[in-house]
């Protein structure tokens, strides 16, 4: 294997490794039940199998030498895989979700103790998912919590998405001490290998054995060549010449695109203040040139080449984002030579979803989420996004700690503005208040009125109490409530109606319906003058009134063949779109109709502090934080402050959107694997 340059040995942890491991391990476990009991009150017996569990993986991975991947596969014990029952697959891919959201939350604090676990034990080809404190070993311990409780599948995996979002605020914490804990015992961080250039058919150095190739490896594997050729090597002293002219490009600015200072104010273009960056081919539609290898004048066939590329091509991948804000592509493309030396020094840099060069950009497009594409450079949380990727451009990039810094710093900013939207979005919450009155007070007509009804009511009657009159009683609800007169009255003349179309064979009967019909039509014309009723249908619904109450006066039954329409209980299935304002906020309602049944609670809804993307609800797409599942209705409140408006959503809607693809969840999209994927199909990939 020809080496670029000599690799970095994995520094020595001084003093007795077998009491730090043990001392460690005892503060990880008394940390991680805090962090638990902040999230769940739970039962003695579930937090101690929980920590055993999670200790068993400590144990496990801290004992573990290096292994074939065979050795790999026949290790993996009862005690490592413990989800085998179908009916458990869903928790087992929650689970999966659970620890790579965890990874990508916590990527700075917990890179910085898994370089220092990997000098600790000696193990410079640890893999992160190995890492003894990582996130699969609380997921293992989440399994034996969960079956200790033995809860419904339904209750499990709603604790799971409790526990990750009480873990994702916690463990950045955690991670902080045990790398404290780590440095005050003279266990030093590994240093970043320096690329390798493998021999043909060898993986990069740095893959985990057995780990599944991400975008990225791939990119740069089909950029340096059929598996048959070998790469060249690249001499030291063109390596430290490559880094002369990466610093010389920083220091000119040449490749960082201008800012966009607003929506409507006219930058000058790119090809005048940089001239000759556009490619002639690309005018109708300019582009950033990419920063190449043959443009360093880096040759071919090489592994810096190709790592050069890649990133090239990553770049422009993200520039074609349409999601993406042009004032955030800015703050990115201007950390295209910082992130380029980095993959130039870090072999794990491709093949390491949780490596800090792929987070600096996930987390920057997740801070980023749901600002309009219009948004301006002086924005405050662009500002706030570009003060942090200053702290990059103008430190060495060739120290992990300055992107683990950067990566802390905006995960506190996303931390702070989600929370902020939450804060923001209460406004809304009277204006929802009043939804979920309405639609708790049209259950409360509907079921009044189909509690009286029977197969024998005639369908006009049926379909005028369940049409109209129940809006009548909807009506007199929200305006005076149920201890009022008018409410009690014209609820009274439901049973009355009814009444007067039944055969009277008694005389008494008939006397009482002959002294009632005047004072039941004046209630009738009253009710549906309120709810603005036209004419005609008054009248056609009062005349049926009479021939029915004239058939009953004679002691006839009603025809036969008339019965409540059975299609009508479908009818609430259809969208409902309303609005509801005050002067200064203003709530979109997407939900079903009105006779729909209050909806229940839905285990595949994502939870509270989900960014959701939204198709068909505006004329383009939105993105907004799912801020409030209703307990009492289980409407979502969706907010976005950019938006001037928030919107109420019936879960069943959201849940039908989220299965047909017009709307998504982007929590944790990766713009750093979408790019690499999208740079792997372009053409100058192929």
């Amino acid at each position: 294997m020809g080496d670029l340059t000599t690799t970095i040995a994995t520094p020595q942890a001084s003093g007795d490794a077998f009491h730090v491991l043990r001392d460690c391990r005892a503060l990880y476990l008394k940390l991680l039940e805090h962090a638990l009991l902040e999230v769940e009150n739970l039962p003695v017996n579930a937090v101690k199998a929980f920590l055993q569990a999670v200790g068993t993986y400590y144990d496990e991975m801290t004992a573990t030498r290096r292994r074939s991947g065979f050795e790999v596969a026949k290790g993996l014990t009862s005690s490592r895989i413990t989800l085998v029952d179908e009916s458990d697959l869903e928790l087992e891919i929650r689970l999966g979700n659970f620890s790579a959201h965890l990874m990508e939350s916590t990527g700075g604090d917990l890179w910085r103790v898994y370089l220092r676990f990997m000098t600790l034990l000696n193990r410079p080809d640890l893999s992160t998912t190995d890492n003894p404190v990582g996130p699969r070993g609380i997921s293992q311990g989440i399994v034996e919590l969960c079956a200790r409780m033995g809860e419904s599948q339904e209750k499990t995996l709603a604790r799971v998405d409790r526990l990750e979002i009480g873990f994702s605020r916690s463990l950045t914490g955690l991670y902080s001490a045990l790398n404290d804990f780590l440095a005050e015992r003279h266990v030093a961080p590994a240093q970043p290998a320096i690329i390798t250039t493998p021999e043909a058919g060898t993986p990069v150095a740095g893959s985990p054995a057995g780990s599944a190739p991400t975008p990225a490896t791939n990119l740069q594997s089909r950029l340096l060549g059929p598996a048959t050729a070998t790469p060249e090597k690249l001499a030291p002293a063109a390596f430290e010449a490559l880094f002369a002219r990466l610093d010389d490009l920083a220091r000119s600015g040449k490749l960082t695109l201008p800012p966009v200072h607003s929506s409507t104010a006219t930058s000058p273009s790119l090809e005048m203040l940089i001239p000759g960056l556009f490619d002639a081919a690309d005018s109708a539609s300019p582009q950033p040139a990419s920063l190449g290898s043959s443009e360093l004048g880096i040759p071919g066939g090489t592994t810096a080449a190709a790592s050069i590329d890649s990133i090239a091509l990553i770049f422009r991948a993200i520039l074609d984002q349409p999601e993406l804000p042009e004032a955030i592509k800015t703050i990115l493309f201007s950390l295209q030579i910082p992130l380029l030396k980095l993959a130039l020094l870090d072999s794990r840099f491709f093949t390491d979803k949780a490596h800090p060069g792929h987070l600096l950009v996930d987390r920057i497009a997740r801070a980023a989420l749901g600002l309009p594409s219009d948004t301006p450079s002086g924005n405050p949380l662009c500002a706030s996004i570009d003060n942090i990727a200053a702290g990059i451009r103008n430190k060495s990039a060739s120290d992990i700690k300055v992107f683990e810094k950067a990566i802390g710093e905006l995960n506190a900013l996303i931390t702070e503005r989600d929370n902020q939207i939450s804060r923001s979005a209460a406004a809304y919450l009277p204006l929802l208040h009043q939804v979920e009155r309405r639609k708790h007070a049209q259950q409360r007509c509907r079921d009044l009125i189909e509690q009286h009804l029977s197969p024998n009511v005639p369908a006009v009657i049926a379909t005028f109490l369940r049409t109209h009159w129940q809006k009548v009683l909807l009506v007199s609800w929200m305006e005076n409530g149920e201890q009022s007169t008018l409410w009690q009255d014209n609820t009274a003349l439901v049973k009355d109606l009814l009444w007067s179309i039944e055969p009277k064979t008694e005389i008494d009967d008939r006397k009482h319906l002959a002294k009632m019909l005047p004072a039941v039509v004046q209630r009738l014309n009253a009710g549906m003058a309120r709810i603005g009723l036209d004419e005609a249908s008054q009248s056609s619904f009062l005349d049926a009134c009479f021939a029915l109450q004239t058939t009953a006066m004679r002691g006839a039954a009603n025809p036969a063949d008339i019965a409540v329409p059975t299609a009508y209980a479908s009818a609430g299935k259809s969208l409902a779109i309303s609005e509801l304002s005050t002067d200064k906020l203003l709530l979109k309602i997407h939900d079903l109709g009105a006779d729909a049944t209050l909806p229940g609670h839905s285990t595949a809804l994502p939870p509270v502090g989900t960014w959701l993307r939204l198709t068909e609800i505006e004329e383009q797409a939105i993105c907004g934080l799912l801020c409030q599942i209703s307990p009492d209705s289980g409407l979502l409140l969706i907010a976005n402050p950019d938006w001037g408006f928030a919107l109420a959503m019936h879960p069943d809607l959201l849940e039908q959107k989220l299965k047909a693809g017009s709307a998504r969840n982007c929590t944790h999209d990766s713009l750093f694997d979408k790019a690499a994927e999208q740079a792997l199909h372009s053409p100058a990939a192929l």
